[in-house]
Formats: structure tokens, C-alpha cells, sequence
């Protein structure tokens, strides 16, 4: 701690400078309500000047004053060693004096000789934490007594002016938190575009090597050799339907938009069978399947990728088993994944598993996308989605989508 904080702690403290910059009042313009004040106190009990003084760690500001000479009224501030407004920071008290030259407190202050400061009363404005951020206060070129009915007069004025500052300050924090925002948005569409530039190319890119997939899995669909096998037949048409999927997604640019008249009717239990067949095969898991009869209106495209993204994950964490279930429930097409795994950390963490980037089991979780991609899938659809533990021990997913019922 240097000497002069050590003289001044108050003065030096942190937590008052912080609450003194929120202000927003230093170095700039002076406002119309304080210079009222100041304006009221010089008339009210006729002294020749009156400051609204923000006290820094080395220096005075005036936010507002009158009756200051020309020189002072430019300079607006003054170092501390021409301050009588440190002593009421630093004391958390009120200032009196009724001949400076001659009170050992300020009988040294340059500012009786600079600033022309014989008397003086100065009253602490301070913030809602109890930080005293300076003095309202008024000046004297000749010694003088000051009346208790001139200093409760300051004290009130004294608080009216608190009350300015404090709406200053309101004002400040929600210009900067509003600034704040506007440059968040700003980096937001930058990484959007970005993101969308970057989408672009490698959609351009996977369009040659997708269009040698899709004609290699037409021509092995009608190739004899497939055709005289049931394994083979099954393993191509999955092939070949996964195959068209990626392509429409490059054709569309990776994401599909939503467009009520081009929704057609979607067999849930159907899609739903065709993911899970397309993703199980071949993996050495348990896999119960529980498939009502549903339809809902729909992006087929969008629906199958929201089960994707649920059925692979649990895949990827299920200790042995995953169920998946289609019902019809109150009017709702409910699709149900869980599995057998160890579940999300804890109950919290089910309602932010939604959210895009988040990661709870490491490289396992691979980006964090595929949920929150899932939950804009469906919603855009007019659904909902849910997440908490499954009785399995792992984690249970829920999609629920408006029903189509029979409305043929």
C-alpha cells in the first residue's frame, strides 16, 4: 500500500473507484439537473460558488458547478492538492469550515491560494453500497460562520443530487450492457457468416463424391449378384437410402426450411423402424422396439434426422441396450429413446442438455451439436422436446410432435 493510501483508504478504495467509473460522469459533459443544484445552492445560501465534486484517486472532478472563474470552469478538475472534497471522502463525513487559513485541516491546500477558498461546507454524496464518491458542496472567498439551517439545506440538496447520480449511473450501465449486446450480435452474424461460408464449401465439395455414391448404389441395386441375396439386398437399399439423405442435405445446404404447405404426412412407427434398422445393424446391442401406428405432418427429412441424432446417441453411450418407443399420447406423437448407460452427471444437467456446444462425458460426446440440433428440428416442426433419467439407469429423450390423426 502506498503512503497516500495508507493516509487515505477510503479514498484508495476499490470497490468506490469501481462504483465511481459506473457513474459514467467523469470527463464528460455536464448535465442540466446537476448544474441545477449547483445553480440552487449558490442562490439558497448565497456563496459565490458551488461544485458537484467526484473525487478520484488522484484528482477532483467537477460533474457541476457555479460560479467557478473561467480558467475552472474549462480545466473542470483540479489535483488533490488544491481538494477540500477529499477530506469528505476520506472522512465519510461532512466538511465545515469557516476560515481555511486558519483550521489546521486544509490550512495548506492550495486552493485557498488557486481557487480563492476561504470557507467552505461540503457535504458526501454517496452510493447505495455506502461508497462516498465526492462532495456537494459550496465556497466562500471570505471567512463566514455557516448557519445549521444553511448546512441542513445542503445536506438536503446534497441528497437530491445522490439521487441524479445514481440515475446516472443506471443510465451508464444499461447504455454500456445495450452497447455490450449490440457487439455480441455483431460477432455473432460475423461467426454466422462465417460458419455459412465455410458450410457452403464443403457442401460444394461433397457433391462429387456424393454423386459417385449415389449411381455406385443404383447400379448394385439391380446387380444380380445383390438381388440373389436377402443380406445383400437389405444392406444396399440402407445404403442407398442414407446415400440419398446426405444428398439432399448438400442440395439443400445442409439444413432444410420449414414450409408448412410442403409438409406431407409422415409414418412415424415406419421412419422410426428404418433409422433404428440402418443404425443397429450390426452392432452388438439390445435393441427393444415398441412402434405404434402414428402419423404427424411433417418434413420426413427433418424428422429422420432428429431420430438419428437421439438413436445414435444413445448408442454411443449404452452399456448393453436402448429402447425405442412410438406412442400416440393425448393428441401427441410421442418418440421415446433411452438406454442402459451411466446418464448425464446429475438432474441438472438433463435440462441443459439441449443447449448448443454442451459436453458432459468428454471425446465421447463428440461436438455437443447433435441435441440442440434436435431440438430445432422439432420445434421448427411445432414440437417440444424432453430429457431426464431413464429407469435403465442411462438417459431418456422424448420427442413430441403434433399428430396428424385422420384428417385425410
Amino acid at each position: 500500500m502506498t503512503e497516500h493510501a495508507a493516509r487515505a483508504p477510503h479514498l484508495a478504495d476499490r470497490g468506490r473507484l469501481n462504483s465511481l467509473a459506473e457513474t459514467g460522469l467523469l470527463d464528460t459533459p455536464e448535465r442540466e439537473a446537476l448544474q441545477r443544484y449547483a445553480r440552487i445552492a449558490t442562490r439558497a445560501l448565497r456563496a459565490p460558488v458551488s461544485l458537484v465534486s467526484l473525487v478520484d484517486d488522484d484528482r477532483q472532478f467537477f460533474a457541476a458547478s457555479h460560479g467557478l472563474d473561467a480558467h475552472w470552469k474549462q480545466q473542470r478538475e483540479t489535483p488533490l492538492s488544491h481538494s477540500f472534497c477529499q477530506h469528505v471522502v476520506n472522512e465519510r463525513s461532512a466538511l465545515v469550515v469557516e476560515d481555511a487559513r486558519n483550521d489546521e485541516r486544509v490550512c495548506d491546500n492550495l486552493a485557498i491560494r488557486d481557487l480563492n477558498v476561504a470557507a467552505y461546507a461540503g457535504v458526501p454524496l454517496s452510493d447505495a453500497g455506502g461508497h462516498v464518491l465526492g462532495s456537494f458542496c459550496v465556497i466562500d472567498e471570505q471567512p463566514r460562520q455557516w448557519t445549521p439551517e444553511e448546512l441542513t439545506l445542503l445536506r438536503f440538496l446534497a441528497d437530491a443530487v445522490a439521487e441524479e447520480i445514481e440515475l446516472a449511473r443506471r443510465i451508464h450501465l444499461a447504455e454500456k450492457a445495450e452497447a455490450d449486446l449490440a457487439g455480441i450480435n455483431q460477432e455473432i452474424a460475423a461467426a454466422h457468416q462465417r460458419a455459412a461460408e465455410q458450410n457452403a464449401a464443403i457442401m460444394h465439395d461433397l457433391r462429387t463424391p456424393l454423386q459417385v455414391a449415389s449411381m455406385a448404389t443404383a447400379s448394385l441395386v439391380d446387380h444380380p449378384s445383390v438381388k440373389g441375396s436377402e443380406a445383400l439386398t437389405k444392406t444396399v437399399s440402407m445404403l442407398a437410402r442414407n446415400v440419398r439423405q446426405a444428398f439432399d442435405l448438400v442440395r439443400s445446404g445442409g439444413h432444410r426450411a420449414v414450409d408448412d404447405d410442403l409438409f406431407e404426412r409422415v409414418e412415424v412407427a415406419d421412419l422410426v423402424g428404418r433409422v433404428c434398422e440402418d443404425l443397429v445393424e450390426g452392432r452388438a446391442i439390445q435393441l427393444e422396439l415398441s412402434l405404434q401406428p402414428s402419423q404427424v405432418r411433417a418434413d420426413p427429412m427433418m424428422v429422420r434426422r432428429a431420430v438419428q441424432n437421439l438413436v445414435s446417441n444413445a448408442l454411443r453411450f449404452a452399456a448393453g441396450r436402448i429402447a425405442v418407443d412410438v406412442a400416440v399420447v393425448d393428441g401427441l406423437v410421442r418418440i421415446l429413446v433411452e438406454d442402459d448407460g451411466e446418464g448425464l452427471p446429475n438432474e441438472d444437467d438433463y435440462q441443459r442438455v439441449w443447449e448448443l456446444g454442451r459436453r458432459f462425458h468428454g471425446k465421447r460426446s463428440n461436438t455437443g451439436l447433435g441435441l440442440a440440433v434436435t431440438r430445432q428440428l422439432i420445434q421448427a416442426l411445432g414440437g417440444s422436446v424432453r430429457a431426464r433419467p431413464s429407469e435403465q439407469g442411462g438417459a431418456r429423450f422424448e420427442l413430441w410432435l403434433p399428430s396428424a390423426g385422420d384428417d385425410r
